[in-house]
Protein backbone atom coordinates (compact mmCIF):
# COMPACT_ATOMS: atom_id res chain seq x y z
CA UNK A 1 0.00 0.00 0.00
CA UNK A 2 1.08 3.65 -0.54
CA UNK A 3 2.46 5.37 2.84
CA UNK A 4 -0.67 7.20 4.41
CA UNK A 5 0.58 10.78 4.65
CA UNK A 6 1.13 11.83 8.20
CA UNK A 7 -1.35 14.70 7.97
CA UNK A 8 -4.00 11.96 8.02
CA UNK A 9 -2.94 10.55 11.10
CA UNK A 10 -4.15 13.44 13.05
CA UNK A 11 -6.99 12.00 16.00
CA UNK A 12 -8.58 14.96 18.01
CA UNK A 13 -5.71 17.12 17.31
CA UNK A 14 -3.11 14.52 18.52
CA UNK A 15 -1.06 13.73 15.18
CA UNK A 16 0.81 10.40 15.53
CA UNK A 17 4.59 9.75 14.88
CA UNK A 18 4.16 6.66 12.70
CA UNK A 19 7.14 4.03 11.69
CA UNK A 20 7.29 2.93 8.42
CA UNK A 21 8.51 -0.27 7.79
CA UNK A 22 8.31 -2.13 4.74
CA UNK A 23 5.94 1.06 3.02
CA UNK A 24 3.86 0.07 5.78
CA UNK A 25 2.86 2.66 8.82
CA UNK A 26 2.93 1.23 11.91
CA UNK A 27 1.73 3.27 15.55
CA UNK A 28 3.38 3.14 18.53
CA UNK A 29 1.44 1.85 21.91
CA UNK A 30 2.89 4.44 23.80
CA UNK A 31 0.63 7.12 20.99
CA UNK A 32 -1.92 4.69 20.87
CA UNK A 33 -2.20 4.45 24.71
CA UNK A 34 -1.92 8.68 24.84
CA UNK A 35 -5.26 8.81 22.37
CA UNK A 36 -7.55 6.30 24.09
CA UNK A 37 -7.03 8.10 27.44
CA UNK A 38 -4.99 5.66 28.94
CA UNK A 39 -2.16 6.96 31.47
CA UNK A 40 -0.15 4.54 30.87
CA UNK A 41 1.36 2.74 28.00
CA UNK A 42 1.00 -0.71 29.86
CA UNK A 43 -2.64 -0.70 29.62
CA UNK A 44 -2.22 -1.09 25.76
CA UNK A 45 0.33 -3.65 26.40
CA UNK A 46 -2.08 -5.59 28.68
CA UNK A 47 -4.83 -5.79 26.49
CA UNK A 48 -2.50 -7.45 23.42
CA UNK A 49 -1.23 -9.93 26.08
CA UNK A 50 -4.41 -11.13 27.19
CA UNK A 51 -5.73 -11.01 23.47
CA UNK A 52 -2.74 -11.62 21.22
CA UNK A 53 -4.23 -14.86 19.84
CA UNK A 54 -6.48 -12.53 17.67
CA UNK A 55 -3.78 -10.63 16.19
CA UNK A 56 -1.58 -11.55 12.75
CA UNK A 57 2.00 -10.28 11.65
CA UNK A 58 0.45 -7.79 9.60
CA UNK A 59 -1.03 -6.25 12.65
CA UNK A 60 1.78 -5.84 15.24
CA UNK A 61 5.55 -6.33 15.53
CA UNK A 62 8.33 -5.36 17.60
CA UNK A 63 11.24 -3.35 16.35
CA UNK A 64 14.26 -1.92 17.74
CA UNK A 65 14.02 2.28 18.75
CA UNK A 66 16.57 4.49 20.26
CA UNK A 67 16.18 7.04 22.72
CA UNK A 68 17.64 9.06 25.05
CA UNK A 69 18.84 7.41 28.69
CA UNK A 70 20.64 8.86 31.51
CA UNK A 71 23.26 11.79 30.82
CA UNK A 72 21.63 11.73 27.24
CA UNK A 73 23.04 8.56 26.34
CA UNK A 74 21.51 7.11 23.42
CA UNK A 75 19.74 3.25 24.63
CA UNK A 76 18.43 0.49 22.14
CA UNK A 77 14.37 -0.57 23.56
CA UNK A 78 12.49 -3.06 22.02
CA UNK A 79 9.01 -1.49 21.00
CA UNK A 80 6.01 -3.28 20.19
CA UNK A 81 4.25 -1.01 16.93
CA UNK A 82 0.58 -1.73 15.29
CA UNK A 83 -0.53 -1.37 11.96
CA UNK A 84 -3.44 0.90 11.02
CA UNK A 85 -5.87 -2.62 11.75
CA UNK A 86 -4.02 -3.52 14.52
CA UNK A 87 -4.53 -0.67 16.24
CA UNK A 88 -8.28 -0.77 15.03
CA UNK A 89 -8.32 -4.33 17.00
CA UNK A 90 -6.78 -2.69 20.15
CA UNK A 91 -9.17 -0.55 20.32
CA UNK A 92 -12.01 -2.90 20.08
CA UNK A 93 -10.51 -4.53 23.13
CA UNK A 94 -10.60 -1.01 24.93
CA UNK A 95 -13.17 0.67 26.66
CA UNK A 96 -12.72 3.95 27.47
CA UNK A 97 -14.92 6.82 26.22
CA UNK A 98 -12.81 7.82 23.41
CA UNK A 99 -12.37 4.47 21.47
CA UNK A 100 -15.64 4.10 19.42
CA UNK A 101 -14.11 7.44 17.86
CA UNK A 102 -11.05 6.12 17.27
CA UNK A 103 -11.93 3.41 15.58
CA UNK A 104 -14.17 5.20 13.12
CA UNK A 105 -11.19 7.33 12.53
CA UNK A 106 -9.00 4.16 11.35
CA UNK A 107 -11.76 2.70 9.60
CA UNK A 108 -12.27 5.96 7.82
CA UNK A 109 -8.41 6.28 6.89
CA UNK A 110 -8.82 2.32 5.64
CA UNK A 111 -12.02 3.11 3.50
CA UNK A 112 -9.74 6.08 1.81
CA UNK A 113 -7.18 3.80 1.33
CA UNK A 114 -9.05 1.11 -0.58
CA UNK A 115 -11.13 3.98 -2.62
CA UNK A 116 -7.82 5.22 -3.55
CA UNK A 117 -6.69 1.36 -5.02
CA UNK A 118 -4.06 1.47 -2.47
CA UNK A 119 -4.76 -1.85 -1.06
CA UNK A 120 -7.31 -4.73 -1.77
CA UNK A 121 -10.41 -4.73 1.13
CA UNK A 122 -9.48 -7.04 3.82
CA UNK A 123 -12.80 -7.81 5.89
CA UNK A 124 -11.67 -7.88 9.68
CA UNK A 125 -14.58 -8.38 12.16
CA UNK A 126 -13.42 -8.36 15.79
CA UNK A 127 -15.74 -7.75 18.10
CA UNK A 128 -14.84 -10.26 21.12
CA UNK A 129 -16.58 -10.27 24.84
CA UNK A 130 -15.37 -7.05 25.78
CA UNK A 131 -16.55 -4.93 23.34
CA UNK A 132 -20.03 -5.73 24.95
CA UNK A 133 -18.61 -5.10 28.03
CA UNK A 134 -20.69 -1.80 30.42
CA UNK A 135 -18.67 1.08 31.84
CA UNK A 136 -20.19 0.54 35.51
CA UNK A 137 -19.03 -3.00 36.10
CA UNK A 138 -18.46 -3.76 39.64
CA UNK A 139 -17.63 -7.87 39.11
CA UNK A 140 -16.82 -10.59 36.70
CA UNK A 141 -20.36 -10.28 35.34
CA UNK A 142 -22.70 -7.79 34.71
CA UNK A 143 -26.72 -7.42 33.63
CA UNK A 144 -27.44 -6.42 30.25
CA UNK A 145 -30.59 -5.09 30.84
CA UNK A 146 -32.57 -2.75 28.58
CA UNK A 147 -30.94 0.21 30.12
CA UNK A 148 -27.97 -0.83 30.14
CA UNK A 149 -28.07 -1.15 26.61
CA UNK A 150 -28.96 1.86 25.49
CA UNK A 151 -26.47 3.75 27.86
CA UNK A 152 -24.35 6.02 25.45
CA UNK A 153 -21.59 5.57 27.90
CA UNK A 154 -21.72 1.71 26.93
CA UNK A 155 -20.42 0.18 23.93
CA UNK A 156 -23.04 -0.87 20.82
CA UNK A 157 -20.83 -3.38 18.69
CA UNK A 158 -23.96 -4.47 16.94
CA UNK A 159 -23.98 -0.90 15.48
CA UNK A 160 -20.87 -0.52 14.40
CA UNK A 161 -20.42 -3.83 12.86
CA UNK A 162 -23.70 -2.56 11.17
CA UNK A 163 -21.92 0.37 9.94
CA UNK A 164 -18.98 -1.40 9.16
CA UNK A 165 -21.09 -3.73 6.94
CA UNK A 166 -22.19 -0.86 4.98
CA UNK A 167 -18.89 0.78 4.45
CA UNK A 168 -17.77 -2.47 3.07
CA UNK A 169 -20.29 -2.91 0.73
CA UNK A 170 -23.36 -5.31 1.72
CA UNK A 171 -26.20 -4.45 2.09
CA UNK A 172 -27.62 -4.95 5.45
CA UNK A 173 -31.06 -3.30 5.83
CA UNK A 174 -33.43 -5.95 7.02
CA UNK A 175 -30.56 -6.57 10.08
CA UNK A 176 -30.54 -2.79 10.59
CA UNK A 177 -34.33 -1.99 10.88
CA UNK A 178 -34.67 -5.01 13.07
CA UNK A 179 -31.48 -3.66 15.30
CA UNK A 180 -32.81 0.08 15.45
CA UNK A 181 -36.98 -1.70 16.21
CA UNK A 182 -34.98 -4.08 19.30
CA UNK A 183 -33.47 -0.53 20.65
CA UNK A 184 -36.81 1.30 20.46
CA UNK A 185 -38.30 -1.89 22.69
CA UNK A 186 -35.55 -1.31 24.48
CA UNK A 187 -35.92 2.06 25.33
CA UNK A 188 -40.19 1.52 25.87
CA UNK A 189 -38.97 -1.29 28.36
CA UNK A 190 -36.83 1.66 30.43
CA UNK A 191 -39.82 3.95 30.18
CA UNK A 192 -42.54 1.34 31.47
CA UNK A 193 -40.25 0.51 34.18
CA UNK A 194 -39.80 3.88 35.10
CA UNK A 195 -43.70 4.10 35.18
CA UNK A 196 -44.16 0.94 37.19
CA UNK A 197 -41.72 2.60 39.74
CA UNK A 198 -43.70 5.91 39.86
CA UNK A 199 -46.80 4.06 40.02
CA UNK A 200 -45.26 1.96 43.49
CA UNK A 201 -44.52 5.37 45.02
CA UNK A 202 -47.35 6.71 44.41
CA UNK A 203 -49.55 3.82 45.49
CA UNK A 204 -47.36 3.58 49.05
CA UNK A 205 -48.48 7.36 49.27
CA UNK A 206 -52.25 6.25 48.98
CA UNK A 207 -52.04 3.45 51.31
CA UNK A 208 -50.47 5.82 54.00
CA UNK A 209 -53.26 8.20 53.82
CA UNK A 210 -55.67 4.98 53.69
CA UNK A 211 -54.16 3.79 56.62
CA UNK A 212 -54.35 7.16 58.44
CA UNK A 213 -57.79 7.78 57.59
CA UNK A 214 -59.06 4.47 59.09
CA UNK A 215 -57.86 4.96 61.92
CA UNK A 216 -60.91 6.44 64.05
CA UNK A 217 -60.56 9.64 66.31
CA UNK A 218 -61.65 11.11 69.18
CA UNK A 219 -60.75 13.07 72.55
CA UNK A 220 -57.80 11.41 74.85
CA UNK A 221 -58.90 11.52 77.89
CA UNK A 222 -57.64 10.97 81.71
CA UNK A 223 -59.72 9.53 84.20
CA UNK A 224 -57.43 8.33 87.16
CA UNK A 225 -55.01 10.95 89.32
CA UNK A 226 -54.29 14.40 90.01
CA UNK A 227 -55.63 15.17 86.31
CA UNK A 228 -58.25 13.12 86.24
CA UNK A 229 -61.36 14.36 84.03
CA UNK A 230 -58.75 16.54 81.50
CA UNK A 231 -58.44 16.05 78.44
CA UNK A 232 -55.06 15.80 76.70
CA UNK A 233 -55.98 15.94 73.01
CA UNK A 234 -59.27 16.29 71.35
CA UNK A 235 -61.70 18.93 70.67
CA UNK A 236 -62.95 20.34 73.97
CA UNK A 237 -66.03 22.06 72.68
CA UNK A 238 -68.43 20.58 70.52
CA UNK A 239 -67.97 21.42 67.16
CA UNK A 240 -70.81 19.96 64.80
CA UNK A 241 -72.38 21.15 62.05
CA UNK A 242 -71.57 24.64 60.35
CA UNK A 243 -70.97 26.36 64.22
Amino acid sequence: MNIVAKTDLTFQSFTFNPIVEDDQVWLTSTEIAHVLGYSRTDNVSKLYARNADEFTDSMTMTVNMTFNGINNSLRNKSVRVYSLRGAHLIAMFSNTPVAKQFRKWVLDILDREVELGNHSPVFNYHYPIESADVHNRKFDNAWLTPSSLIDNRNPAPELDLIEQLERDGFDVTGAKVRIHALHNSAKQAVQIEELFVDTKKMLHRLKDSFDAGSKLGGANVVFEGKDKGVMISGNKKRNIGCH
